[in-house]
């Protein structure tokens, strides 16, 4: 089957994600699959959660997203639907392009908002949690990473054990996402040392989380946060389906 991406295709995929997206691979029915699975069905291929439009880093971050412990399917779907267009034919674009920018992206972006949560919850720790932030923000380098996974973990020694539960669901949630996503032979080192660094800040930020909702509506807008700029990677590698992002509603 040759893949001819078009606006009618591009609509035909945003109507099958709308209809809802859950964890893992699903059922072939509208509403009850994955992103990637969601795009096979629209597109009329096989079940499964390879669209072969799709490019192999970009496919790996997205079945990562989209299996994260979102607070509702819903969540999931709003989070995820602008991602699910600007893939398509994203195998056209550099993978490791997209994994570099995702993980210098990540040390900015995600890594300083678990920090700041963390240090919000614990002053004595405070003044560090926001330099090793200050420094990922300024950087998105290893080096900083690094830096900002040790912080958390010093941190996390001293964590109130009332939350353990929550963090540790946090922190695999952000392993999974980025870790898992990237451990292939072609991942840069950057890349993995974010994935550790945002697993780190993350169970540090949520050891601190007073109830599971504030966890949950945290982990939303980290989650958000990653998608965005997923999609700015996209964006800026010209993946084509970023052309019908209009469609989603998107400026």
């Amino acid at each position: 089957m040759t893949f001819v991406l078009n606006a009618d295709v591009a609509k035909r995929c945003l109507d099958v994600v709308d209809q809802g997206l859950v964890q893992g691979l699903g059922v072939p029915e509208p509403g009850k699959l994955c992103v990637e699975a969601a795009i096979c069905l629209a597109l009329g291929l096989p079940h499964s959660d390879n669209p072969p439009c799709v490019g192999a880093a970009v496919r790996a971050f997205k079945i990562r997203l989209n299996d994260a412990r979102w607070s509702s399917d819903q969540a999931r779907t709003k989070g995820m639907r602008k991602l699910a267009i600007a893939q398509l034919g994203s195998d056209q674009i550099d993978q490791k392009a997209f994994r570099h920018i995702v993980a210098e992206q990540t040390i900015r972006q995600i890594v300083p908002i678990a920090l700041r949560v963390a240090a919000s919850r614990n002053p004595k720790h405070a003044d560090r949690l926001e330099a090793a932030a200050i420094r990922c923000e300024q950087e998105g380098t290893q080096a900083a990473a690094e830096a900002a996974r040790n912080t958390a973990r010093a941190a996390r020694k001293e964590a109130y054990a009332y939350a353990y539960a929550v963090a540790d669901a946090a922190a695999r949630a952000a392993a999974y996402t980025y870790a898992a996503a990237y451990a292939d032979a072609d991942a840069d080192a950057d890349a993995v040392a974010a994935a550790y660094a945002v697993a780190a800040a993350y169970a540090a930020a949520y050891t601190y989380a007073d109830a599971y909702a504030a966890a949950a509506a945290a982990r939303d807008r980290v989650l958000t946060v990653s998608a965005d700029l997923a999609l700015a990677a996209l964006i800026q590698l010209k993946s084509p389906g970023c052309e019908f992002l209009y469609l989603t509603g998107a400026a």
